[in-house]
């Protein structure tokens, strides 16, 4: 057992990735921050302390539960996350969260770094998160895989740039303070691109992206995120709604880079509200003046446990998801497994899987009268956009986390990081 990997967090991609080195018999440990211990006493004692000046610790520590690997390989290294979490609650416009962020991202990087040693054969790195690592394996002799799961951040950023000469509206004193580390943060991403041996992309969008950065795609192998278990095929086709409102669904962060301004916009000048509904489960980090006032037919539902929203996808007609940037998408394999048609776009990563009018809809970005139009096909279109149902249900039958897992563990092992 010989390949360490780390990550802040404990998102289903990281988790899998530790599964397939662990399946494979080759995971030495999985290092991140926060992870729930349902018998840890230290743990009990903090959620108490919460409850006391009204916070619910719990609740945040549950969504931190690792459960694809056994918790004696999981290292948890809590303090700068903690601390992450604290900020957030009292900061009003992100910045100090984001300065308390990045520095826990390098103190995080610097402690596995110290912890390496010429026993392991590989490290499994993330984007942002793994310089001092990245170039302390380099001094090692320990071969290093380098997982993106987003685009290549100057292609992001420019994006995001073109939005707000767009849209000043999106222009808040966070824009600015992130718009002035960037450079930096683009810099240390692609040092730490350069110092891989192997790269590992989601999607042939997010591999695309690399190369006009003078990037070296020929080291990028790209293994498209699973789907999670999929549903009875009885119970997929009984979800959704057959006559009334049109039911939809937005699962995750309602931001610029997600295209929410866009729906917004498509929501209010064409007045989808008279015939559709919009539930959206994530943070709204738009400001106020773009959300507010909040039109006709959409409802804010904020971040909710996974099962709760795994229920609402049952319950709705599509998923909407008009991305201007994603490396992939996992909202998308999630609406799969549960039969749910999807209306997304071509800079989605998870478009790769999309059949369009089989399994979804897909659109061009950035383009308002597009995500009208999808929405208008879907009402004038019941009986056609419910026959969708069972073939999303077979396209995350047929790409599973075991699939990538597989996958995943064929090409480290083809890179040379297993023993």
């Amino acid at each position: 057992m010989s390949v360490r990997i780390f990550h802040p967090m404990v998102a289903p991609f990281v988790q899998q990735a530790a599964r397939a080195l662990h399946e494979a018999g080759q995971l030495d440990s999985y290092i991140t921050s926060i992870r729930y211990d349902a018998s840890s006493a230290a743990q009990r004692a903090a959620f108490a302390a919460g409850r006391l000046v009204g916070l619910d610790l719990e609740r945040e520590f549950r969504r931190r539960t690792v459960s694809a690997v056994p918790l004696e390989k999981v290292v948890s290294r809590p303090w700068g996350e903690l601390l992450r979490v604290a900020t957030a609650r009292a900061d009003r416009d992100g910045r100090l969260t984001d300065f308390v962020w990045e520095r826990a991202e390098h103190a995080f990087d610097a402690a596995v770094a110290r912890g390496l040693h010429p026993g392991l054969t590989g490290v499994y790195a993330f984007e942002y998160s793994s310089l001092a690592t990245i170039t302390r394996a380099n001094a090692l002799g320990i071969r290093v895989a380098y997982d993106m799961p987003a685009p290549e951040p100057r292609f992001v950023q420019a994006l995001l740039d073109r939005e707000a000469a767009k849209f000043p509206e999106l222009i808040t004193p966070w824009h600015q303070w992130t718009a002035d580390r960037e450079e930096g943060r683009i810099a240390r991403r692609h040092a730490e691109f350069t110092r891989s041996n192997l790269v590992v992309a989601a999607s042939q969008f997010t591999r695309n992206s690399f190369a006009p950065a003078g990037l070296d795609v020929s080291k990028v192998r790209v293994v498209p995120y699973g789907a999670p278990p999929v549903v009875d095929r009885e119970l997929a086709l009984s979800g959704g709604t057959r006559n009334g409102p049109l039911e939809l669904v937005w699962a995750g962060t309602f931001s610029v880079r997600k295209g929410a301004h866009y729906l917004l916009d498509a929501w209010r000048t064409h007045g989808l509200g008279r015939h559709a509904r919009l539930r959206v489960y994530g943070s709204v980090p738009l400001p106020d003046r773009l959300v507010q006032p909040v039109p006709e037919g959409i409802e804010f539902a904020g971040a909710v446990p996974h099962s709760e929203l795994m229920a609402a996808l049952h319950r709705a007609d599509a998923l909407i998801f008009p991305t201007l940037c994603d490396g992939f998408g996992m909202v998308v394999t999630e609406a799969w497994s549960r039969g749910v048609p999807v209306i997304t776009t071509t800079s989605a990563g998870a478009a790769d899987l999309l059949r369009a009018n089989e399994n979804g809809l897909l659109i061009p970005a950035a383009d308002s009268a597009a995500i009208a139009g999808s929405v208008d096909w879907c009402l004038a279109h019941r009986a056609e956009l419910r026959a969708m149902r069972e073939p999303a249900l077979r396209t995350a039958a047929g790409w599973q986390w075991s699939d990538y897992r597989a996958r995943l563990a064929a090409v480290l092992r083809e890179g040379g990081l297993f023993g």
